[in-house]
């Protein structure tokens, strides 16, 4: 199972609970920049917390991300990736609808017909 969330209007703790009532095990932020204004979502803070929360966590941005150029192996990547493993993709936008997470990610993964769950 593949979900999609953007944190924007989220702080650590309310992320953790969505991630967890979800069963996502890894987390895969595909933001091109792993960083932030609030210093608790740059990437190498993260890698720290989110395993300590029992979520893993995995920067997928320089090939997944917005400002990367996503081929169709990366989305073979991740359609594999997430097969037997309840993965969220990550980024910033909290609206889908403005952010690559579902204007190419999520799209290119239905043309697979992979549904992708925005939570």
């Amino acid at each position: 199972m593949i979900f999609s969330i953007g944190y924007q209007k989220l702080d650590q703790q309310t992320l953790t609970e969505i991630l967890k009532a979800h069963q996502v095990e890894i987390l895969v932020d595909v933001r091109s920049k792993p960083y932030g204004r609030t210093p608790v979502f740059n990437r190498n803070v993260m890698q720290r917390w989110l395993p300590e929360a029992g979520v893993d966590y995995l920067w997928k941005g320089d090939f997944l991300g917005g400002f990367a150029t996503i081929q169709d192996s990366a989305i073979e990547w991740l359609a594999g990736f997430g097969r037997d493993r309840t993965v969220c993709i990550m980024c910033m936008e909290a609206d889908p609808d403005e952010c690559h997470r579902k204007t190419v990610i999520a799209r290119r993964l239905a043309e697979r017909g992979i549904a992708v769950e925005h939570l």
